[in-house]
């Protein structure tokens, strides 16, 4: 397998004197990877603790695979593989669709619901910068086969509870319900071909941040054609997907997403044959100043959620019931997962990964001094497992989320409570005693100490005068220097005092039970 392509010219720093870091990558050494490690291993604990249990799936994946999950926003974000017999491979930009695909594929799925955790590398070609990398690690859940606000409240509630168990006290809580635009759009009374279109348009805007605000620029366009000659070129021309994804991926990615209207043919030739397919063009163009001024509304609707909800009823409620019904019953089982709602944000007008999400969004932010930084994100995802090849006897309802670790580090790593707890300095540096030298004395208590410790116990021949500044980088906080005197150094008070072997043991095996909660 030779390396990932796209390749581009800078993707790789280098100098006749060494050769660098390919672009969007970086290397965890020492602490900054034990951190990475400890809110990994934290937010797995939880997930275990809420019955999910661990699952792996392959880094490579077939591009078809996300080109189905995530449409024409990921195309052009693949890291493809190259290599003989390697035609269409990437490496996974996310690790929900393998986690589907493998619940699909199974011969004997588990039972339903099903609980997984996931946690592994992902990748994407993407502008790099503060909090952008081309490689990442993703730590999440995947809840397949249970629907209902029930389910959608167990999800955002594992997130907020993970992330509050690295120490941030109360993160930001954002929902968003993308059904509420798709209802509406349903019931707007445009030709079918005319909504696909505009889902297309929305899908794509909601890959780089965008809300459903941007609808405005599609259904100006759709209008502007309605009013000119409407040729079918000029609608593909209006319609026509980014240059980075490929024709081919979007064209199959449209037959899934609206394989009633679609057929053969691209989002912008169906929308060019319009006017000769539907003699609507006054019902159209009504249809569209209704689309847009409900879009409109919809943006606004953003704030505390008892603000929200009493606006959504007034303005919503008859034009799409079910999703109206839906956020408020969310709103009232978060409650009884003991979910604050005076945390929770409702934004309406939130459209990150309509084409993917079906229903309900959301995301979880952490102040910093730069401002709130998101660390995890996810939503329900029903239909995701038909449309990736399974059958109609398998349940194809989903939900999940996924952490970034790096992003988890940049917001807590380095301030904040959630970085003391993450780091969580605990262990023991054995050393020679003042005389120097390493000598059985050192040997035979570190045996003891790791046969009865669940902690870091490191044996290093270093005199006393670079003990401390070694400890301290492996995040321990005792020293013992061992010889034919014993002396233990305590970090975290900075007192050292001299104590007998059997002193010492019979300390450790009487706070044995509290150093492991601490720990813990």
């Amino acid at each position: 397998m030779s390396g990932p392509r796209p390749r581009r010219a800078d993707e790789a720093v280098a100098t006749e004197s060494h050769v660098g870091q390919v672009r969007g990558t970086r290397d965890w050494l020492g602490l900054d990877y034990a951190r990475l490690l400890g809110y990994e291993r934290t937010l797995l604990d939880r997930f275990a603790r809420a019955g999910y249990r661990p699952a792996r799936t392959p880094v490579l994946e077939l591009s078809d695979l996300h080109e189905r999950k995530s449409g024409a926003g990921i195309v052009g974000k693949l890291f493809e593989v190259s290599g003989a017999g390697t035609a269409g491979i990437c490496l996974r930009p996310e690790l929900t669709a393998g986690v589907v695909r493998a619940y699909v594929e199974s011969d004997e799925p588990p039972p339903l619901p099903w609980r997984a955790s996931v946690s592994g590398p992902v990748f994407r070609f993407q502008s790099t910068g503060k909090g952008l990398d081309r490689e990442f690690v993703q730590t999440g859940v995947e809840l397949i086969g249970a629907g209902g606000p029930a389910a959608d409240a167990e999800i955002i509630w594992l997130a907020d509870w993970s992330l509050r168990a690295l120490g941030v006290r109360e993160p930001r809580i954002r929902v968003g319900h993308v059904g509420l635009i798709l209802e509406l759009l349903g019931r707007a009374g445009l030709p079918s071909a005319a909504t696909a279109a505009l889902v297309e348009s929305l899908s794509e805007a909601a890959s780089e941040g965008k809300g459903v605000n941007s609808l405005e620029t599609a259904l100006d366009r759709l209008t502007t054609w309605l009013g000119s000659s409407g040729t079918a070129e000029e609608a593909e021309a209006a319609f026509a997907t980014p240059a980075t994804a490929p024709e081919p991926a979007v064209d199959r990615l449209f037959r899934h997403l609206v394989p009633d209207v679609a057929g053969r043919r691209s989002a912008g030739e169906i929308v060019g044959r319009l006017r000769r397919k539907w003699s609507l063009e006054h019902s159209l163009h009504d249809a569209l100043g209704k689309v847009r001024e409900l879009v409109r509304d919809l943006a606004g609707l953003r704030g505390p959620a008892a603000g929200v909800l009493a606006r959504l009823d007034d303005r919503f409620a008859e034009l799409a019931p079910e999703s109206t019904a839906a956020i408020r019953e969310l709103a009232d089982m978060l409650e009884h997962h003991g979910v604050d709602l005076g945390r929770v944000e409702l934004d309406l007008g939130f459209g990150r990964g309509i084409g993917f999400y079906t229903q309900m969004i959301f995301e979880l932010a952490v102040d910093t001094p730069d401002g709130p930084v998101a660390v995890c994100g996810g939503g329900r995802y029903d239909g995701l497992a038909r449309v990736l090849g399974g059958d109609g006897d398998r349940d194809d309802r989903g939900a999940g989320f996924a952490f970034g670790l790096e992003r988890l580090d940049q917001a807590i790593g380095r301030s904040g409570d959630g970085g003391a707890r993450a780091k969580s300095p605990q262990g023991f540096l054995v050393t020679g005693g003042r005389d120097g030298g390493l000598g059985r004395e050192a040997a035979s208590l570190a045996a003891f100490l790791r046969d009865r410790l669940d902690l870091p116990v490191v044996v290093a021949d270093l005199p006393l005068s670079d003990a401390v500044g070694y400890a301290r980088g492996l995040g321990l906080n005792r020293i013992v220097a061992a010889g034919p005197d014993v002396e233990l150094w305590d970090l975290d008070h900075g007192d050292v005092r001299p104590v007998d072997g059997g002193e010492l043991i019979d300390q450790i095996r009487g706070r044995l039970s509290v150093v492991r909660g601490d720990a813990r």
